[in-house]
């Protein structure tokens, strides 16, 4: 269970640094995590245990529900910091560049975890972590939409083969945001409620997203919203490219008398390298959570699945950013 502590604190570590020492430090959770967690994995063997080793405890849960906590005070740290320091538009820019990637790396991988989970205390710090990045509706399109429709056209977040990271970053974010409007207006429709009711989630979140731009303005004026949009864009686009690679190129058929085929294991790209998976709480057994994606992350399964990634998150990502280096070597793999 230390691993599941020691990994992802230690990425948060690094933007505290960031904001604590010197902006000029925002280099260093890129370089944890692009270019130290990569080498390391090459010493250390890939998740391996069997499911009867598998153990899930209260600690598991704590691993979660302490991002939060420690990513709203390094927000409101930086802030402080940026108003009384009287910092450049540059030097908030590169401390918005340092806490962006604990936001996504962290922060958002932990949400992810927790908006899965049947306890609504839970689920509640999963939409606050996404929401300190403009992003609560991600919870609404992720639950509603992209587990029922993955793999299909109909999923905004399912990269199509041949498609580059880019072209996808603007169709999922775009497409996602109004996805999740129409999925909420179908809730609401079934319950017999107004677009317009107090119940509808994306209401609460637009008025929070309203309310986080206005306080950063309030705290650190311009300087406040260079910061948090900054951190909050980083976040994006980090959750955008790994669910870029989680699922890109796959598809699922039509049979003849037009039915779809059923979720399998082959409809997700399944990533077992320990350290990427201890830093985001197993984020990487992906083809096991979409089957059963309640299933606390301690007991995703560590079995080699259909489609495997060559290499781990990090590098993976950073073979995305190139499109070219990408299809040369997934394509063939599809």
């Amino acid at each position: 269970m230390i691993k599941y502590w020691f990994f992802p604190l230690a990425i948060i570590t690094t933007s505290y640094a960031c904001v604590l020492i010197s902006p000029y430090y925002f280099i260093l959770p890129y370089v944890w995590i692009l270019i130290l967690v990569p080498v390391l994995e090459i010493f250390i063997n890939k998740l391996n245990k069997t499911n009867n080793e598998l153990l899930y405890s209260k600690g598991h849960d704590a691993s979660l529900i302490i991002v939060f906590p420690l990513l709203f005070l390094l927000l409101i740290l930086a802030l402080l910091k940026i108003n009384y320091l009287n910092l450049t538009y540059y030097e908030s820019l590169f401390i918005g560049l340092g806490t962006g990637i604990a936001g996504g790396a962290v922060g958002i991988t932990a949400a992810h975890e927790l908006i899965h989970r049947k306890s609504k205390k839970m689920k509640a710090i999963g939409v606050a972590l996404l929401a300190i990045c403009f992003y609560s509706h991600f919870r609404i399109e992720h639950i509603y939409g992209h587990h029922i429709h993955v793999a299909t056209k109909n999923d905004p977040a399912t990269a199509r083969k041949g498609e580059n990271f880019y072209k996808f970053l603007i169709r999922c974010v775009v497409i996602s945001y109004f996805s999740a409007w129409k999925i909420e207006r179908g809730i609401l429709s079934k319950k017999n409620l107004s677009f317009f009711s107090f119940k509808n989630r994306m209401i609460h979140y637009t008025i929070f997203n309203v309310l986080l731009f206005l306080s950063c303005f309030a705290v650190a004026k311009l300087n406040g919203l260079i910061f948090i949009l900054t951190h909050s864009a980083i976040s994006i686009i980090l959750l955008e490219v790994v669910e870029y690679i989680q699922h890109y190129g796959l598809v699922r058929e039509r049979s003849n008398n037009d039915t779809l085929e059923k979720y399998n294991h082959s409809h997700s790209w399944n990533s077992r390298h320990s350290i990427a998976d201890w830093s985001t709480f197993n984020l990487g057994l992906h083809a096991e959570h979409h089957s059963i994606s309640n299933k606390p992350y301690p007991l995703l399964s560590h079995e080699k699945k259909i489609r495997e990634m060559p290499v781990n998150y990090p590098t993976m990502i950073l073979m995305a950013l190139i499109p070219p280096i990408w299809f040369k070597v997934i394509d063939k793999k599809i």
